[in-house]
């Protein structure tokens, strides 16, 4: 894994971390039409039409028929990604629906990150951390998980514990040394940022993420 370029924002103090969630605020900004759409709004209310040219062009070269299985998994946006089945402690808490839900977009959202070689993926609207996680743990990637709700956090820490003591005991038993790059290293990229009070009015227009 290659070492990560050094991130100009931090969580130091409340000043810091509301410069970071301000900066996160604006990156989403223009995303916010389809983000907060329901699927079918993309077809109602035309929302393609503001959707970058570049994504359309390929659209229009796919025929009727593909686009329309794209929703089910059938036709893949992204070729070569995989559906990896999430382990028990990993899932631990999910129901088979949000067990589903997790392994899919976890692993298109692995894809992505691999591609563009990114550094941190933030997980605006993280709730418990189960994407967060799954991405941390499973794929290796270093993640900002953000939430406005504080028990989430508490929630989401303590699963990270439960996760990390289950890896230690795994390369415990086969007799891993503590350097083993595979212990901390999720860990210490898995962050969370409790987003107080004061910060929330910055997100009021990106809740519903």
């Amino acid at each position: 894994m290659q070492m990560a370029m050094q991130c100009p924002y931090s969580c130091e103090t409340a000043t810091d971390t509301l410069q970071w969630i301000k900066a996160i605020v604006d990156f989403l900004k223009p995303f916010t039409f389809i983000i907060n759409a329901h699927v079918v709004n993309f077809f109602t209310d035309k929302l393609w039409e503001a959707v970058d040219k570049d994504w359309i062009d390929c659209l229009r070269n796919e025929p009727i028929e593909n686009l329309l299985h794209i929703p089910s998994g059938v036709v893949q946006v992204l070729p070569g990604w995989k559906v990896t089945s999430l382990s028990s402690v990993l899932a631990q808490g999910m129901n088979l629906k949000k067990k589903h839900e997790v392994e899919v977009l976890s692993a298109v959202v692995n894809s992505v990150a691999n591609s563009v070689s990114t550094d941190t993926i933030v997980d605006v609207g993280a709730g418990q951390g189960y994407l967060a996680q799954v991405l941390s743990f499973q794929f290796q990637h270093s993640v900002v998980a953000i939430d406005a709700c504080s028990h989430h956090g508490k929630v989401m820490n303590a699963r990270a514990e439960r996760i990390k003591k289950h890896y230690a005991a795994q390369m415990r038993k086969f007799g891993y040394l503590w350097d083993f790059p595979f212990d901390f290293l999720y860990i210490r990229n898995l962050q969370y940022l409790e987003i107080t009070n004061i910060m929330s009015e910055h997100l009021s227009h990106v809740v519903q993420l």
